[in-house]
């Protein structure tokens, strides 16, 4: 199974948030999203708005960005 990745890392909010809420739509039920990322301030408000909209989410970390793993719960 190929891996389901969203890379932001080139994207600042709002554009970062607008291209998560896009991608995240289309996820079935426990279907599973990396999103990696540069900006800091864009994860966290993709994070928020994820949170209250049926997603789980983890914080992962590398030495050059890091990820948001997204996690659909509800439909």
């Amino acid at each position: 199974m190929e891996p389901n990745i969203l890379d932001l890392r080139q994207q600042r909010c709002p554009m970062a948030l607008l291209l998560a809420k896009r991608h995240t739509v289309q996820l079935v039920l426990g279907e599973v999203l990396d999103i990696w990322l540069n900006d800091v301030s864009s994860g966290q408000d993709i994070e928020k708005y994820l949170s209250t909209h049926g997603f789980r989410c983890q914080w992962n970390t590398s030495p050059d960005y890091f990820w948001l793993k997204v996690i659909k719960e509800l439909d």
